[in-house]
């Protein structure tokens, strides 16, 4: 992994959201190796409905359609509010989310990952808990990365409402009519 391209990554997500916290950052390195294989269950295509119903349209205008979750982009957030403002169909991102859920993930790849949050963390002196971290890494000692929920700061700031799916997945079977 390139030290510098993580970190750009890295700082771009900071830049935006402000208010990240270790959690966030966390969420965000699992979704980019794992993507949402977590959340693919029975009632997975009416918790979209139900969230993509119950949002503000009309909130966070700034949000793009899309924002990289991985470092080379290939797994993306799909942000809900743009992309059903665009016209987007549930059901076509339901079956980018179904495609994209059929790669697993490497948690060798997260931990690599994990280790260069540390150290950014350190050397850039992000201003996020060292407790937490250290917690993490406590964790993360005895088993595989787990799927978490983003902190409560950061759903307070931007209720966060989006699908990871592979970019590749999405641009093939989803059209809304504008280029990524």
């Amino acid at each position: 992994m390139d030290k510098e391209r993580f970190r750009e990554f890295l700082l771009k997500h900071l830049e935006t959201r402000p208010v990240m916290r270790v959690r966030d950052v966390y969420k965000l390195l699992f979704q980019g190796v794992f993507g949402v294989g977590h959340i693919m269950g029975i009632d997975a295509y009416e918790r979209l409905l139900e969230e993509a119903g119950r949002i503000g349209l009309q909130d966070h205008p700034w949000e793009p359609l899309v924002e990289p979750a991985s470092v080379d982009g290939e797994m993306v957030r799909v942000n809900l509010r743009p992309f059903l403002r665009r016209g987007g169909s549930l059901e076509g991102l339901y079956e980018a989310m179904e495609k994209s859920s059929e790669a697993g993930g490497d948690p060798e790849e997260f931990m690599t990952l994990w280790a260069l949050f540390k150290e950014l963390a350190e050397e850039e002196r992000l201003g996020l808990d060292r407790e937490t971290i250290s917690r993490y890494d406590e964790e993360l000692k005895s088993g595989d990365p787990v799927p978490r929920h983003h902190s409560a700061e950061y759903r307070e700031a931007y209720y966060p409402a989006y699908r990871v799916v592979r970019r590749s997945v999405f641009e093939e079977r989803v059209s809304i009519g504008t280029d990524l």
